[in-house]
């Protein structure tokens, strides 16, 4: 149980033992004894119940499903290989994460690529590796990859992204990817969406398999999920009109989570601009997941029914929701102060500028890892550079800290570790727990590593 006025730590599958905050048996403050903070550590057997959770979830979907994780999510190795290892193949977004993807051992068919601005190097690998599926995002896009694939005497599967102009309720304009104000995709509108698909399904290296949207990330709004795939099946619909013969839609990814809470425009504005902490979020359904995926599998089966379609293949690129509540950031509290009249500050070792820039954008809870205490008031609580941008939160509910103590951010899974920047030093290490074996994954960077890139130095 939580002292009065804390989140119970148990929500999180934590216990303290003499005040001290566990996870999966690990005491985490003996970790950062051992590995130093800031620290990320992650649990196998979180990521692993998320993925039998998903795959659950869609069981009763009367086609196959593909669910490939979302590498610009969390894109350590440690992590990615649990995923892949419990059967889930990979979404990747640049020629790194490819790289990445075939270096785990991920066969180029379960490979989904996606991203706006695909170099030539890129799609060339892609070609070249035999990847299941590449999702072209425009116009350009589509004729330079033809020119590839002609190049390459390959037949190229791919997805037209196209634009839905869907926006979920509740979102920030920070997180929307579906709506015509936004860069991405093809727009149904204008005709762009029209004459991609005339060129796709014309061109004999291109094997136009079917559409793909993503409307956002951190989605509670599941009606926004049926709207889109009501326009995914337009859009196949046009495809077999022009002679195309598409078997697979692709609804991205994008669901939130109930635990972690992506802050509204409105909720950002007043965090940003005035320092005021968004309300806590009413815990919701803990079936999200299984709400989700029977949202999905309704507006599937119906819609195709109503067009006389079979039932397509079901790719899903999920990543918040696979990993987010697997993973702890951990960070050290260096400096406090307390100014009269004006509050208190606290200064950690990392903050949005440093370890994550999600900071800025959603409010993720914050547990006193190395002792027990109830909250007292509010604190202020920054990272260590010399930039008040590099915050924590401000007027966080928090127990008066003191240097040394250990803070715990909760749900750090998703956008942490691939957010974190140079710009304070060396990036923070992620250990790995699997059962009482507690292992480095990933090792902090050292100044070598950082000064590596410096010809001059060299």
């Amino acid at each position: 149980m939580a002292m009065s006025g804390g989140p119970d730590p148990g929500i999180w599958g934590l216990e303290r033992r003499d005040g001290r905050l566990h996870l999966d048996g690990h005491d985490l403050t003996a970790l950062t004894a051992e590995y130093g903070t800031p620290l990320h550590v992650a649990s196998a057997r979180v990521l692993r119940e998320r993925c039998t959770e998903m795959r659950a979830a869609f069981a009763s979907y009367p086609g196959p499903v593909g669910i490939h994780f979302s590498y610009k999510t969390n894109p350590v190795a440690g992590v990615l290989r649990v995923l892949h290892d419990a059967g889930l193949g990979a979404e990747v977004v640049d020629g790194y994460e490819l790289w990445l993807a075939l270096r785990l051992g991920v066969s180029a068919e379960r490979i989904v690529f996606n991203g706006p601005n695909k170099t030539d190097d890129e799609l060339r690998a892609a070609c070249a590796a035999g990847v299941g599926l590449i999702v072209v995002d425009a116009l350009a896009e589509l004729e330079r990859l033809a020119s590839i694939a002609a190049e390459s005497h390959r037949e190229v599967p791919i997805a037209l992204r196209l634009c839905p102009d869907i926006v979920p309720r509740g979102m920030n304009v920070s997180s929307l990817t579906g709506s015509r104000r936004n860069h991405f995709g093809l727009d149904a509108p204008s005709g762009e969406l029209a004459e991609a698909i005339a060129r796709a399904a014309r061109d004999p290296q291109l094997r136009l398999a079917g559409m793909m949207a993503h409307i956002g990330s951190g989605i509670h709004d599941l009606p926004s999920f049926r709207d889109t795939v009501e326009r995914l099946l337009d859009a196949q619909s046009q495809a077999r009109a022009a002679g195309a013969e598409p078997w697979l839609l692709d609804i991205g990814g994008g669901l939130g989570t109930e635990r972690s809470h992506e802050m509204t425009t409105l909720e950002m504005l007043g965090y940003l601009g005035l320092g005021r902490m968004p309300r806590p979020r009413r815990r919701g359904d803990e079936r999200l997941v299984a709400r989700y995926a029977a949202v999905v599998t309704a507006a599937l089966v119906d819609g195709c029914r109503r067009r006389g379609m079979p039932v397509p293949k079901l790719v899903l690129e999920p990543g918040r929701a696979l990993v987010s509540d697997a993973q702890v950031l951990l960070l050290t509290v260096g400096a406090v102060r307390e100014r009269r009249g004006v509050g208190r500050f606290a200064v950690a070792d990392g903050g949005a500028m440093t370890v994550s820039l999600m900071f800025l954008s959603e409010y993720h809870a914050v547990l006193l890892a190395n002792r027990e205490a109830p909250d007292e008031g509010r604190t202020s609580l920054f990272g260590r550079l010399p930039s008040p941008m590099d915050v924590v939160y401000r007027n966080c509910p928090l127990p008066r800290l003191a240097p040394g103590d250990v803070l715990a951010v909760m749900d750090a899974g998703a956008y942490f570790t691939s957010t974190a920047t140079n710009f304070g030093g060396p990036r923070p290490g992620v250990v790995l727990l699997e059962g009482p074996e507690a292992r480095l994954v990933r090792r902090r960077e050292t100044y070598e590593d950082l000064a590596r890139v410096e010809v001059t130095l060299s």
